[in-house]
């Protein structure tokens, strides 16, 4: 109405048509924390998707591995990590008796088994018994803080741009020898690996992680760092 008796406003346009967005990518994981009956401290991190069955969804050949300690109700705190076929972690369940960092838990997911220190590995070789434990170590206070993200986008970012050679990125290199062939052989991850370290891409993250903790050493002094031998 106000148009109509002001003759200084601009004249009405229609809004353009907006274009027709694509189903947008969820990246936050779903979180779920409650305090169960019995003073169970109960917590849930799993991936955005559309609810399905467990048994289903095991059922795929592509839906990794599942490692647990403890048992729900048992003497040990229960915690089931799921790695993903990539060797990521895809989904988390704790459940315990007594409270548990939620935040640092929360920030495991996504994160690939090599940066908790070989985990997979370790777990097979019986060296861990209780995650619990495992996950709350000085090493791992790095993946905790909370520039270890803007760290791995920035990673990431150096990984697969190349303003000198367009098209000869790792991440152009990892498509062609896994459209090549189904499947990464051994053979391919040696390629990969030479050309990791001969593009100076191996020292350009190795000295961005000693940047991250030389610039954050007051939250982090478990680290070793260079100078201080």
């Amino acid at each position: 109405m106000l148009r109509l008796f002001d003759p200084t406003l601009e004249a009405y346009t229609e809004p353009p048509d907006e274009p027709l967005n694509l189903i947008p990518m969820y990246r936050t994981p779903k979180i779920v924390y409650a305090l169960l009956p019995g003073d169970y401290y109960y917590f849930l991190v799993h991936k955005p998707c559309v609810p399905t069955q467990l048994q289903v969804l095991m059922a795929k050949p592509d839906y990794g591995q599942v490692l647990i300690t403890g048992s729900p109700g048992g003497n040990q705190d229960y915690m089931r990590l799921h790695f993903n076929h990539y060797n990521s972690v895809e989904t988390i369940t704790c459940l315990a008796k007594k409270p548990f960092s939620t935040n640092n838990f929360l920030c495991l997911f996504g994160i690939h088994e090599k940066m908790l220190n070989n985990l997979l590995i370790r777990f097979k070789e019986g060296l861990i018994t209780d995650f619990y434990k495992y996950l709350m170590e000085p090493w791992i206070m790095a993946v905790y803080h909370d520039r270890f993200a803007d760290l791995r986008d920035e990673i990431r970012e150096l990984l697969i741009t190349n303003e000198k050679e367009p098209g000869t990125t790792l991440e152009d290199l990892s498509r062609q020898l896994v459209d090549e062939e189904v499947g990464f052989s051994q053979d391919h991850r040696k390629e990969l690996m030479l050309a990791y370290v001969a593009t100076g891409a191996k020292r350009a993250v190795e000295t961005r992680l000693l940047n991250f903790i030389s610039y954050n050493y007051y939250h982090l002094p478990m680290y070793a760092k260079p100078g201080m031998i």
